[in-house]
């Protein structure tokens, strides 16, 4: 079964799930929400803080963009997880390993979809922040290792919960985690890269960098994302192994 069936026949599955579940429908909104926010807020803010306290917020505007990074494809991940537990719950999981659809084509079909759907979220949204322009090729590169975290954050959340019940809970912790890496910005770089243990850090440091002045034509750039994409690349496939043996008990 190639990859247009496999889409063909799960997308529309996937979709009349979403609209079922109101906490699903409504998740997906949150990175609009996160840039209607920040496109309307964030000037008065700055102006206010540099009228009130004589404090310039302009320098802090990596930091700020950071959150949306690592939020929009983090909540594509999981609402993919959460589909992922309802089908484990339903034994929908154990009924897709009798029929022609291989196995393999559809945990395959669990980490493109996410990847894709959180680039596409991510290189939509960016350019309505207008707080820090960049260029297109740098700009795809940062969206394509944060495209991992969905991904990751889907067979996490499906391979720690137990149910839907429980995956909020690990939902709330998989956000802390995925968010970690913003502290990255307040230590010194040589000591930040410590914090690359957690994958979703390589896209936001790479973004700073690229804030700062760092280009595709820069050694340090492709050092950098190289070292990203392998971590992620490592992570993903950890976790595919580990959901394929959850989904096999």
């Amino acid at each position: 079964m190639n990859a247009i069936r496999i889409i063909r026949t799960l997308g529309p599955v996937d979709l009349k799930n979403i609209r079922r579940d109101a906490l699903l429908m409504w998740m997906p909104v949150m990175p609009l929400m996160m840039v209607l926010a920040m496109r309307i807020g964030v000037a008065p803010m700055t102006e206010f803080a540099q009228t009130q306290f004589d404090f310039d917020l302009v320098p802090y505007y990596p930091l700020l963009v950071s959150f949306y990074l690592l939020l929009a494809p983090g909540i594509v991940g999981f609402v993919i997880g959460f589909l992922l537990l309802d089908e484990r719950d339903d034994h929908t999981l154990t009924a897709l390993m009798v029929t022609p659809l291989p196995m393999t084509g559809y945990l395959l079909y669990r980490i493109t979809v996410p990847m894709i759907l959180g680039l596409t979220m991510t290189l939509a949204g960016y350019p309505l922040l207008g707080l820090i322009p960049l260029p297109p090729l740098e700009l795809v590169l940062i969206a394509v290792l944060g495209a991992f975290s969905g991904a990751q954050t889907a067979l996490l959340l499906a391979a720690l919960a137990e149910n839907k019940v429980s995956g909020l809970a690990v939902m709330k912790m998989l956000n802390g985690v995925q968010m970690f890496p913003v502290l990255a910005f307040f230590i010194p770089s040589a000591w930040a890269y410590l914090i690359g243990i957690v994958p979703s850090f390589w896209s936001v440091k790479l973004f700073w960098l690229v804030a700062d002045g760092l280009r595709v034509a820069d050694f340090g750039f492709w050092l950098v994302f190289c070292a990203g994409l392998a971590i992620n690349v490592l992570v993903t496939w950890a976790l595919l192994r580990r959901f394929n043996q959850v989904i096999h008990r």
